[in-house]
């Protein structure tokens, strides 16, 4: 009930003027873009900044599959508990976050957050019964270091019922009532739950929508239009009214994170390719589009001016699976750094830089260069995947000598400032020796992965509509 409380408070402390309008809308969520007198600027709370001219860069930071507790544990606010030691939220953070540099900085947050250890877990299919919550102040510490985009629709979600959903909103009102973020995908109502969110930066309106697998694939978590509840990826009016509420609202940049796909493949889906390039970038217009939830790093891809990350990848979460093992196509996180350039009043990809991240389990940071350089021809070999002969064209990325791999427009070094920094003398990316090209090749065959113990059982393209496991990595760790 925290969250309904949360509002009726601040409406009326709105209505008497002891909480600015500005704050009011943050803090449900329900400014529209175009409600520029009711839409918080990056960085602030309260009222809105006096506009100064709308910039000509934006530059956007991508991560992954986020939490920060193992399955069933205790929420703390000092930390995670690993044994007897205590991590704090922020040492988790601290080996990446001077990557986290962007304008917006995305995370998907698959978890529940909450402060209460009496929350009574949610009955799940038997062959994943894994419950993730997380306390506020691990949302405190991403927004410390920089985060200000929260995709919150997952498989995750319910994981501690209706209530837990409530908790996860009522934190997220709090917090942005204190700083201007985005949040979306869940809501106390359906109405709520496909609605954008939306954020002001100096006049550029950035719309950002999220929609997601639901968990254990329960039609209750989204047929009751007077409860929290989540739209369903698999149902295609709710994906169909997520893109459409996306697409209404008045905005310069719309994002759209998909929970969706299946664990450990490295290769998008049919759906993957039909719904969100065919229908939301192509038919759509969505200007980019962030996956999550393989756990791995699927290929990235440029389709006019739509651009898509089919998976991300882990980015922090104590409770998926130890990715080292699985080889040099699965083991990593994927960062990504979008830099956009407007020009004629519309935003062009100009630069991207794919960062491979390892220890995803405890603190992220960054592969030793050579190895990251591996992982960037992996990449490669996956968006080679992706390209259609028609619109669609996987990204390559040209390995850089600290191990990123970065990919530029031609005439982005033309521009100046930082793209000129990034972008000047970059060559499109050559191919690998022919031992690693091999060793890729059988590292990224296309196939599901179900880790040593478990017989493949599962479908190889994911249009139906029942649920598989959310955690195939069986006989290891879950995810």
């Amino acid at each position: 009930m925290r969250g309904r409380w949360l509002k009726l408070f601040l409406t009326a402390a709105a209505l008497v003027g002891l909480v600015p309008a500005a704050m009011l809308y943050a803090a449900t969520r329900a400014a529209p873009c175009d409600r520029t007198e009711v839409t918080a600027s990056i960085g602030t709370s309260g009222a809105a900044l006096p506009a100064g001219p709308p910039p000509d860069r934006l530059d956007i930071v991508l991560v992954g599959d986020t939490g920060f507790n193992s399955s069933d544990a205790p929420v703390d606010a000092k930390g995670i508990h690993k044994g007897r030691a205590v991590t704090s939220f922020p040492e988790t953070l601290a080996g990446i976050s001077r990557d986290i540099d962007g304008d917006l900085a995305f995370a998907n947050v698959e978890t529940v957050v909450t402060d209460r250890n009496d929350l009574s877990p949610e009955s799940k299919d038997k062959d994943a019964p894994f419950h993730f919550r997380s306390h506020p102040a691990a949302v405190k510490a991403l927004m410390d270091v920089g985060f200000n985009m929260f995709g919150l629709a997952n498989n995750h979600a319910f994981d501690y019922g209706a209530t837990g959903i409530e908790e996860t909103l009522y934190h997220f009102a709090v917090a942005n009532a204190e700083r201007a973020i985005a949040y979306a995908g869940i809501g106390s109502n359906f109405e709520e739950a496909i609605h954008p969110s939306c954020l002001d930066l100096d006049g550029t309106r950035i719309a950002f929508s999220a929609i997601g697998l639901i968990t254990g694939d329960q039609p209750q978590y989204r047929a009751d239009p007077k409860s929290a509840v989540q739209a369903s990826y698999r149902n295609r009016p709710d994906f169909e009214a997520v893109v459409d509420k996306l697409i209404a609202m008045s905005a310069d940049y719309r994002i759209l994170s998909i929970h969706y796909g299946l664990e450990g493949r490295v290769v998008p889906d049919d759906r993957q390719l039909a719904d969100w390039r065919g229908f939301a970038a192509e038919e759509k217009g969505i200007d980019l589009i962030v996956g999550h939830h393989p756990h791995v790093a699927q290929g990235v891809e440029l389709d006019g001016k739509s651009l898509i990350f089919y998976g991300l990848g882990n980015f922090l979460h104590p409770g998926t699976a130890e990715m080292t093992r699985f080889g040099l196509c699965r083991d990593y996180g994927l960062m990504a750094k979008v830099h956009l350039a407007r020009a004629d009043g519309s935003w062009r990809v100009e630069a991207i830089e794919a960062i491979p991240l390892t220890n995803t389990q405890t603190k992220p940071e960054r592969f030793s260069p050579e190895e990251s350089q591996k992982r960037i021809y992996a990449l490669n070999h996956l968006g080679a995947g992706l390209d259609d002969g028609k619109n669609a064209k996987g990204v390559r990325f040209t390995p850089q000598a600290d191990g990123s791999g970065l990919y530029c427009a031609e005439g982005a070094a033309d521009l100046g400032g930082k793209l000129a920094t990034l972008c000047q003398g970059w060559q499109p990316a050559a191919e690998p020796n022919k031992p690693l090209a091999d060793k890729i090749a059988d590292a990224c065959e296309d196939k599901p992965f179900y880790g040593r113990h478990a017989a493949p059982k599962r479908r190889a393209s994911s249009r139906r509509e029942s649920s598989p496991s959310p955690f195939p990595f069986q006989g290891l760790r879950p995810f």
